[in-house]
């Protein structure tokens, strides 16, 4: 099994950078960033690693600075993803919060550095700092908004429907001037979209007849008003969590 390593070449300053980077502490006090240093390090994991697994008592609070984390559950031998984690975003804030078992387990994508910080501290901080209090709030409120789109996506969306609705969200969400692709497997897709891997090529083939289609990884819209037309207007609002510091899949 992969394991992470202690990213050597890490400081103190630069944790205390990289805690202000996640927007969970951005707004906090001086005073209760740097407790919460005093409780964090930084790790470096390969792809491929798990951080935690589902039944797992959390020791640690864990947001992502780098690469990408899969959340997930296996049920009668299948992988089952709930959410795909990227920089920015934290895992599993209650389970730390309340001590509470993991629901899920969490395996990286992508080599990935994650900032970890003892689970007793972080719950000693938010009984005597409200604003870390509070912050932890706009996370869940946040989590659970995406959960819901999910929730939605699949009680509203045909598989083929859900899987046109999130390529086009991955086409849009690339940088200016680059070529838009799914940045993990097709496996890991279907997983993500709730399918079976072997019904997926037979997916990708209603998706090509309705505008858009993958090459290898690389997401084409050949015609986007009617990939649009196909997939149908999302069934919830429109937004994102960005605000309320969730940036995940």
């Amino acid at each position: 099994m992969a394991t992470a390593a202690l990213d050597p070449a890490i400081g103190l300053h630069s944790v205390s950078r990289d805690i202000a980077e996640i927007p969970l502490f951005d707004r906090l006090p001086r005073a209760s960033r740097e407790r919460l240093l005093d409780g964090g390090r930084i790790e470096r994991f390969p792809a491929g690693a798990t951080i935690f697994s589902e039944g797992e008592t959390p020791r640690h609070f864990h947001a992502l600075l780098r690469g990408m984390v899969d959340l997930s559950s296996t049920y009668r031998g299948r992988h089952c993803t709930v959410l795909l984690l990227t920089p920015g975003d934290s895992f599993m804030p209650a389970a730390a919060l309340y001590d509470e078992p993991y629901l899920l387990s969490a395996r990286t994508l992508a080599p990935s550095r994650v900032l970890m910080i003892d689970a007793d501290v972080v719950r000693n901080e938010a009984k005597q700092t409200p604003e870390f209090g509070m912050a932890i709030s706009r996370l869940l409120a946040g989590q659970f908004r995406l959960s819901l789109r999910i929730i939605l996506d699949l009680k509203c969306r045909s598989p083929s429907e859900r899987l046109t609705a999130f390529l086009l969200r991955l086409h849009d969400m690339r940088p200016p001037g680059t070529v838009a692709q799914i940045p993990f497997t097709k496996r890991q897709l279907s997983a993500r979209i709730g399918m079976q891997p072997e019904t997926l090529s037979r997916t990708l083939q209603v998706l090509a007849g309705n505008g858009l289609y993958l090459r290898g990884r690389e997401i084409i819209v050949a015609d986007r008003a009617k990939a649009e037309a196909f997939c149908g207007e999302d069934p919830y609002p429109s937004g994102s969590e960005d605000e309320l510091g969730v940036y995940a899949l």
